[in-house]
């Protein structure tokens, strides 16, 4: 189902904040007034849900990012602060694009302590979404990962410029997720394999 945008639209503040983590970092593909670096708490990312349309097929889905409850947590990623005129274009688009997520208000701290915190919007995966795919062993989700493709092209490529894109925005982090799943991707599309391991 897609995600109740309402409580949005309704609200009386002149600017609506969103939190991007995934895709939305590198390719948010809607207007904004303003965009500011920090993180979330009490979460944490994995590569959870699943794709049939952008990254995947639904033959074969691909592996997307969602967030997990993790109480000693946090996650890095943008704040995006939107107009008031463009919220509701800016959120039917995101309604058809963040297809199995659900909108969830939480506080945003921006890495400059100029800006100060701010209540956001984020989408998060229902777990009982029918794309929803849950935890796997490190190997099968990056086997998916390293073959699916969709409509917005490989699985793989997600991945890659998320990983990147954490790499140049805040090299201080390291999500243990994110990049041990990039380095087992990127060895399943090398060919490579250990000594007495069988594929």
């Amino acid at each position: 189902m897609p995600a109740q945008v309402e409580p949005v639209l309704t609200c009386e503040e002149k600017k609506v904040w969103v939190f991007g983590y995934g895709s939305l970092i590198w390719k948010p593909n809607f207007k904004y007034e303003k965009v500011v670096t920090g993180y979330i708490n009490g979460v944490g990312r994995k590569f959870w849900q699943g794709s049939r349309d952008h990254r995947g097929t639904e033959e074969q889905p691909g592996r997307v990012a969602t967030l997990v409850e993790d109480p000693k947590g946090s996650v890095y990623g943008l704040g995006f602060e939107i107009s008031q005129e463009e919220a509701a274009t800016t959120f039917n688009y995101l309604n058809d694009r963040e297809t199995g997520y659900n909108l969830k208000e939480v506080t945003f701290h921006p890495c400059d302590p100029a800006f100060p915190k701010q209540k956001v919007l984020v989408f998060i995966a229902s777990t009982e979404n029918s794309d929803y795919l849950g935890s796997a062993p490190l190997e099968e989700m990056a086997e998916c990962i390293a073959t699916s493709v969709g409509q917005s092209g490989p699985n793989y490529e997600y991945l890659f410029n998320l990983a990147h894109m954490m790499r140049l925005l805040f090299p201080m982090c390291y999500d243990s997720h994110l990049f041990e799943l990039e380095e087992e991707v990127k060895r399943i599309r090398n060919g490579y394999v250990k000594p007495n391991e069988k594929r």
